[in-house]
């Protein structure tokens, strides 16, 4: 007998639950708004690599050694600069004689340096001192910093929630309705992408009759988008 009870109980729980869920006031719309701006590359990303290949793996080393203290010296003078290693490895350089064991006939050995500032009229002299070291450059990106970023995220996303009301509130009026409901929002981020030179681009913009390079930083578009569910009170229209 208590076992029927139970399960009579259990049978009647998700009908209960479901009768008490509760059911929408009126009529449901989703909605999307977005808020944009177009800021200036405010901040530079260089990489470059010292890169030494030998026969003596202590020769190569102090060769990468000094090139990267002479460069690390120069560029640390510059105010606002930073600078870090991203990378240090050496690597045993193979010949593989046809059906013979492989040989090791040298070393190389390649050291990744990044540079990152705000100071973007510093570049063309950054890059001829990387380069008169013997230095090879990897990359050079210029993008909107992350402060620049988020400052300007918090502006546009005041103002993507104000189109989303007036959406709603154009929407609201065209039911003949005098009011709305936000049932939720959801609000997503897309930040700009980096103007990119790849090393070739780059160091042709700076041959030896060119002197300094000639490079644009470029724009960047800080995008916010916000979608979300109103809802309008029931209106009943008559029938024409």
């Amino acid at each position: 007998m208590r076992f029927l009870l139970t399960l009579s109980l259990l049978l009647l729980m998700p009908l209960h639950a479901q009768a008490e869920a509760p059911q929408p006031a009126g009529t449901r719309i989703n909605i999307s708004a977005t808020a944009e701006s177009e800021l200036p590359n405010d901040e530079v990303v260089i990489s470059f690599r010292i890169e030494k290949e030998g026969k003596d793996a202590n020769a190569i080393r102090q060769q990468v050694n000094r090139i990267t203290s002479l460069i690390q010296k120069r560029l640390k003078k510059e105010q606002g600069l930073k600078i870090k290693t991203t990378s240090r490895n050496m690597q045993p350089v193979w010949h593989h004689p046809k059906n013979q064991p492989r040989i090791r006939t040298a070393w190389r050995m390649s050291q990744t340096e990044q540079i990152t500032s705000n100071n973007l009229e510093a570049v063309p002299q950054w890059l001829d001192a990387i380069e008169s070291e013997g230095a090879q450059l990897s990359n050079l990106q210029f993008k909107v910093s992350r402060k620049l970023s988020l400052q300007t995220q918090d502006t546009l996303r005041l103002q993507a929630i104000e189109t989303f009301r007036s959406k709603a509130a154009t929407l609201a009026q065209g039911l003949d309705a005098t009011s709305f409901r936000i049932i939720h929002l959801n609000t997503s981020s897309q930040t700009p992408r980096p103007v990119l030179y790849r090393s070739e681009m780059a160091m042709m913009s700076k041959s030896a009759d060119a002197g300094a390079p000639a490079l644009s930083a470029g724009e960047g578009t800080v995008r916010i988008t916000i979608t979300g569910e109103i809802e309008i009170p029931f209106t009943d229209f008559p029938l024409k």
